[in-house]
């Protein structure tokens, strides 16, 4: 519990009163951290870490920072938030997570086997 409080305070100073100061800088930090939170964290941390990265990326309307970035993290998020909730059995919540990444994709459409299948590629080449 102390690690999410911790988490909490730290995420919670980082970001930004608006979306004009969101920086392609801070964006990699706070992709840095849930992803690390993701991978390493406890489920409890890395949904918290999760859904503050996707409020960010929710904030960049303009999809200015995506250049910097890449396109597809807020998809990838919602991926991930999705995975978190269907390992813990609370399919509901994984079907409406699954649901945003589907919508949050841009470039080629891929079916959500696809995308769970790419995202856990990448997610197990990071553990390695």
């Amino acid at each position: 519990m102390f690690k999410v409080l911790t988490l909490a305070a730290l995420v919670s100073l980082a970001v930004p009163t608006n979306a004009n100061e969101i920086t392609a800088e801070f964006l990699k930090k706070e992709l840095e951290l849930a992803h690390s939170q993701y991978i390493k964290g406890s489920s409890d941390s890395a949904l918290y870490a999760l859904n503050a990265l996707a409020r960010i990326l929710e904030l960049d309307s303009a999809k200015a920072l995506h250049t910097e970035v890449g396109p597809n993290n807020l998809a990838f998020t919602y991926l991930r938030i999705g995975l978190i909730y269907e390992h813990e059995g609370d399919q509901q919540q994984a079907n409406s997570y699954y649901a945003k990444a589907i919508n949050a994709q841009q470039g080629e459409k891929l079916q959500l086997a696809e995308l769970k299948a790419y995202v856990t590629k990448l997610d197990k080449s990071v553990k390695s």
